[in-house]
């Protein structure tokens, strides 16, 4: 497996040439790679997942913003969901659906594609729901980056000079942002966002 700066160098070259797919392939390793730093005695999916739970604080604001993702339960179908009360979260959703099936070599389920807005206008972020199926943007990809980034594990690291991360219309030069969580949220802070936990009903009952 690369390591994790080039995971993060690839994501965002892949990115930029509109391989979506390989960019999230090589954002969900950096994540992995930091994970394994993190909890070295864990298995890969539960330090996969912990780790990204305890980042939602990033990953909400950079991904989902407006939407509570440590809340909000998803109307899919994952193999054992590791979110408390047994349904899946995001965490769930993002290894289960995207990390397994680029790790595999596999086409993602019809209805799983990534939505492309990262491109759109700053502080837009699509998703589309439906029973069973759930799209989400491509701003993920660079949520999963900030985490890495962010991660005080990884504070000595480097990227090439020139790659960047975005935030509300700023921009984040990577190598000037290892190790820095704490100084990402308080940027997130200054945004104020809503958080809304999302209800999907019936539609949990039947997956």
């Amino acid at each position: 497996m690369a390591s994790i700066q080039d995971s993060i160098r690839k994501s965002i070259d892949d990115w930029m040439q509109g391989d979506v797919d390989f960019a999230m392939l090589h954002a969900c390793n950096a994540l992995d790679g930091t994970a394994r730093k993190l909890y070295p005695e864990l298995r890969n999916k539960l330090r996969f997942t912990q780790t990204l739970r305890e980042n939602y604080s990033v990953l909400e604001p950079m991904a989902f913003p407006g939407i509570d993702i440590t809340e909000t339960r998803w109307p899919v179908s994952i193999r054992h969901p590791t979110a408390e009360g047994g349904d899946p979260d995001v965490a769930d959703v993002i290894y289960g659906v995207h990390r397994c099936c680029h790790g595999h070599g596999e086409e993602l389920p019809q209805g799983f594609e990534l939505i492309l807005n990262a491109k759109g206008p700053d502080r837009y972020t699509c998703i589309m729901i439906e029973q069973g199926k759930v799209q989400i943007s491509d701003r993920t990809i660079f949520g999963l980056l900030g985490v890495a980034v962010f991660s005080h594990v990884n504070v000595n690291l480097q990227v090439p000079d020139g790659y960047v991360l975005t935030f509300a219309g700023r921009s984040l030069p990577i190598n000037e942002w290892w190790g820095r969580k704490g100084d990402f949220l308080s940027l997130a802070e200054k945004e104020q966002r809503p958080s809304v936990k999302l209800d999907f009903g019936d539609w949990m009952e039947s997956t």
